[in-house]
């Protein structure tokens, strides 16, 4: 009987719509259940046909779903695509893909791919959107039992920050014959985050790793999952000699950039997204200009709740929260238009919207007999739950927020855009405003403080800083879907500003010369 694959398709979709809208947004995002588009899953089979070495292969799918790559795989194998088993955990998708498929020789099994015992079977072929499920959505004591199997079978530590995928990914192993083809559609963001360094361990001495392909950020794959993907290729066995395709674009099979990097080259900590950065920036061995030998660098105040920590005039006159229970503190980047931020007389912000961070440190009677309407605002934001909190629960004092001081120069730590003016920007705080943590707060070094109190010599150091690229905050940061990029403390400490010494070196030398 032949194989009617648009048939097929037609009902899988339809079934699709339809049972995808049985479940909430929040059901399907806490088990990771994101279908793959079947133009995407024949683009990743082709690529997969090109590395398969057998004339026959038999399919394996650990998260199968409704069967998208299994279509994708008979379509694109046709007379070579022998057996299949898919796992599929959930009965909600199970049970329609059974009925859909039961003409074909595929066998499906309604348990959970990590917890099956291998019966003798091996297969050629393994391509798999595994379930995105972020590290707190599984039960810990599950955790704790994959992190154990991980150790013991592979040798690897992971960390408890890893999602569900890369357990699949790693333990997936146990089913393949020598020499077979793995390949994985798993989120970009492993190629960068401290968790995904055992995967990282794993494609460069477990396995031969053939090749690494990453959508664009703003090249989302799925349309209700706001996450960049890239896919992975490797077989079974040892780590051969040869070079890794790593390559980028919106198709694998003719990708918009490729190049073959030595294995020598990678290591399972470094930052595998600035293999897919055009260097036109320099990325020389010279660490003299990096910010951290100029500037330290913290985020911004975690209130544990702003809607009750950042106050505005209303809320401070309605409950007469005296000053210094009160420090100007800047809004949310999307309201902060303005790349300086000049302060009025009293050193708060110059706009018309004031905000101020509510934060007290002292005792509850001491609040009830002095500071009733205070202890009347307590009251509400005990009200609302907020001192139930994570963040809040932790504190001495549930109210009392942890201190910082202003610091001369800002950076929201998250950013979109293709250019370093809109992807992350520099912002000159000139006023005593402290930020949540929102923002990465830049300061001087006991060294470059004093020279730094000079106006001129600051709002020089504020446009060299702007002039940073959008590929130096590539290389350093890290990307997600939609073209959204993130910076933490340490990334934008490394970040490179080959201008900056001959700005400050100077300057501190002058200073410490004056001190004689």
């Amino acid at each position: 009987m032949s194989f009617d694959i648009v048939s097929y398709n037609m009902e899988r979709d339809r079934l699709q719509k339809v049972l995808d809208a049985q479940k909430t947004s929040k059901e399907r995002n806490m088990k990771g259940q994101f279908a793959t588009p079947y133009p995407l899953a024949c683009s990743i089979m082709r690529k997969a046909k090109t590395l398969c070495r057998k004339k026959s292969v038999s399919f394996l799918e650990p998260s199968i779903g409704l069967g998208t790559f299994y279509a994708a795989f008979r379509s694109v194998f046709k007379s070579a695509a022998g057996h299949a088993l898919g796992f599929e955990i959930d009965s909600h998708y199970y049970c329609p893909a059974k009925e859909l498929w039961a003409k074909e020789d595929l066998e499906l099994r309604n348990v959970d791919f990590l917890k099956e015992r291998l019966n003798g079977e091996r297969f050629d072929l393994l391509v798999a959107n595994p379930p995105y499920v972020r590290h707190h959505h599984i039960d810990s004591e599950r955790k704790k039992e994959l992190q154990r199997e991980v150790k013991q079978n592979i040798g690897i530590k992971i960390s408890g920050l890893a999602g569900l995928y890369c357990y699949f990914l790693i333990l997936s192993e146990k089913w393949l014959a020598d020499g077979a083809l793995s390949c994985w559609l798993i989120p970009s963001e492993f190629l960068d985050v401290n968790y995904g360094t055992a995967v990282k361990q794993y494609l460069l001495e477990c396995v031969d790793l053939l090749c690494v392909h990453k959508f664009k950020a703003d090249d989302v794959q799925f349309d209700d999952a706001l996450v960049s993907s890239t896919i992975v290729f490797f077989r079974k066995g040892k780590p051969s000699g040869e070079g890794i395709e790593f390559s980028c674009g919106e198709d694998v099979n003719d990708p918009s950039r490729k190049m073959t990097v030595g294995r020598t080259r990678l290591t399972a900590s470094g930052k595998w997204s600035n293999l897919f950065v055009e260097k036109t920036v320099d990325c020389s061995s010279d660490d003299d200009c990096k910010l951290g030998n100029f500037f330290t660098v913290k985020r911004g105040i975690a209130t544990g709740d702003n809607n009750f920590f950042v106050v505005d005039m209303d809320t401070i006159e309605k409950y007469h929260i005296p000053s210094k229970f009160l420090k100007p503190v800047l809004p949310s980047p999307r309201y902060l238009k303005e790349d300086i931020i000049s302060s009025d007389n009293e050193g708060n912000v110059a706009l018309a919207q004031k905000q101020y961070l509510f934060s007290c440190d002292l005792p509850e009677d001491v609040l009830i007999e002095k500071y009733p309407r205070v202890w009347g605002y307590i009251q509400e934001g005990i009200k609302r739950g907020v001192d139930k909190g994570y963040i809040c629960s932790h504190r001495a004092l549930w109210y009392s927020c942890e201190e910082r001081k202003p610091a001369p120069f800002v950076i929201p730590y998250m950013g979109r855009g293709n250019s370093s003016r809109k992807m992350f920007r520099f912002i000159l705080n000139k006023t005593n405003a402290i930020t949540t943590n929102v923002y990465l707060l830049m300061y001087p070094k006991d060294n470059y403080s004093k020279c730094l109190t000079d106006t001129k010599l600051l709002n020089e150091v504020w446009q060299t800083l702007n002039k940073v690229t959008s590929e130096q905050f590539a290389i350093n940061g890290r990307e997600y879907g939609g073209g959204l990029h993130k910076l933490e403390p340490k990334e934008l400490l490394n970040i490179k500003v080959h201008s900056l010494p001959s700005l400050l070196l100077p300057r501190q030398c002058a200073f410490e010369l004056s001190l004689f």
